[in-house]
């Protein structure tokens, strides 16, 4: 049996598309928001299965699943006909991970005579109830998208640089005009449990990477990469060892090969607030380009550690609030640092299968020492970011349901600013990056 703990956002999201559909007879009058019930109400009427309907409702707004299941199953007694109520449910049973029961409740619902909104609802959870029932589940994902950033080569407005043999004006030789991409992405994922009670589970993924530039084709991307990890339950905790390999080619040249080794510790200490703990380890090889003739010297190791913890706001909402500390040893001394970082994370579930994310972040880098070529205080670095992702479903835009061809696809757009702030001047640039892809999600 699985659990829905860690999912509890989506709950709300998923469970709107099929209320939205309920048209019988209950739900044919004006009703109160769900909000205006109390349990005192219910107290004094407990057989008004509308009032307890709407209690129902406004528990699972609440995040309180097992008290919304607590009340539906008295409602079936109360009401044991309506098709509405054993949907809701059925659909609570399933997102508290009793799968055994809720498919049962389906498969008799599927019996009935509904309204084809709610069958296809219906339907689509019972589907997913038999892929969540799978030991092996795949997934593939693919995505086309076009981008626009205002400063896709980084460069800087430097008009001057000192160096231990002089001063020297600069005509920056670097390009600073704004520039477009197409990018593709497909990426294979595998999920395998173990066998027990346990929630255990083996998992890998292979992604495939391509970013062509309109004009600056020295900053053509590709990549490639593989991870494979293991999820164990240890008591309370949740414990996630995973390795990762990407290989990186820019402007068609072999230029990165990155190993990245990584445990994660999750921590669920009651229904809103989960606490995260990390640790990494990362070896970059950078190699030689025409381009980048000194690129080997930014090559080292990572030693990371972040902390942090998500904190679940009703049943839509989910803030994630984290620490990171890195340190990189590199080749060069002037290329070695410690970083420490602050992200906070939004993640907004609005209708329909809409979602808002929204990240911010501040990073101070603080370099070994000076490139021994100039002349000045050691290098420091202040990071910003801050981005939005709209994501939308496509069947949404278009007022239907996620069945058929509709199914997993999803129409995103995304803006960011990114700040790299320094007291070398010849380290500082801004750029502004704007987006939208269409992707598609294939289950199997």
């Amino acid at each position: 049996m699985k659990s829905s703990r860690g999912r509890k956002t989506l709950t709300v999201s998923l469970l709107a598309c099929c209320l939205s559909a309920f048209s019988a007879p209950l739900l044919a009058q004006n009703l109160p928001e769900a909000g205006d019930v109390t349990y005192d109400q219910v107290l004094e009427s407990p057989d008004d299965p509308m009032l307890s309907y709407r209690y129902a409702l406004k528990l699972i707004q609440d995040g309180d699943l097992l008290g919304a299941s607590a009340t539906l199953d008295r409602l079936i007694l109360l009401a044991p006909g309506e098709p509405n109520i054993r949907a809701l449910r059925a659909i609570v049973l399933y997102r508290l991970g009793n799968l055994r029961e809720a498919k049962d409740e389906f498969a008799q619902l599927l019996q009935l005579e509904l309204d084809p909104r709610l069958k296809a609802n219906i339907e689509r959870y019972a589907a997913e109830i038999d892929r969540q029932s799978q030991r092996t589940r795949l997934t593939a994902l693919v995505s086309l998208g076009y981008q626009f950033d205002s400063n896709r080569a980084g460069s800087n407005d430097a008009d001057k640089v000192r160096t231990v043999v002089g001063d020297f004006d600069l005509t920056n030789a670097a390009p600073t005009d704004d520039d477009h991409s197409i990018q593709a992405l497909a990426k294979l994922s595998v999920e395998h449990d173990l066998p027990g009670q346990d929630r255990n589970m083996l998992f890998a993924s292979a992604t495939f990477y391509d970013g062509d530039q309109f004009k600056l084709d020295d900053f053509d991307t590709q990549s490639i990469g593989a991870q494979a990890g293991i999820r164990v339950e240890v008591g309370e905790l949740f414990v996630t060892p995973s390795v990762n390999y990407t290989h990186l080619w820019l402007g068609e040249e072999s230029y990165l090969d990155l190993f990245q080794a990584e445990a994660r510790y999750d921590w669920r200490i009651n229904d809103p607030v989960n606490l995260f703990a990390s640790f990494g380890l990362a070896d970059y090889d950078y190699h030689v380009t025409n381009e980048y003739p000194s690129s080997e010297d930014q090559s080292g190791i990572d030693v990371n550690g972040r902390l942090g913890l998500d904190w679940y706001i009703g049943s839509d909402h989910r803030l994630t609030f984290a620490y990171t500390h890195r340190r990189f040893d590199a080749t060069a001394e002037f290329e070695s640092f410690d970083g420490d970082r602050l992200n906070v994370d939004h993640v907004w579930l609005i209708h329909r299968g809409i979602f808002l994310v929204t990240n911010l972040s501040a990073e101070w880098d603080r370099y070994d020492e000076l490139d021994p070529l100039f002349v000045g205080t050691d290098r420091e670095d202040v990071i910003y970011r801050g981005r939005l992702t709209l994501g939308v479903p496509v069947a949404t835009m278009f007022g239907t349901e996620q069945s058929g061809f509709l199914d997993g696809l999803l129409m995103s757009a995304y803006g960011e600013y990114y700040l790299q702030d320094s007291n070398r001047e010849l380290n500082e640039f801004e750029n502004i990056r704007a987006g939208v892809s269409l992707s598609k999600r294939f289950r199997f």
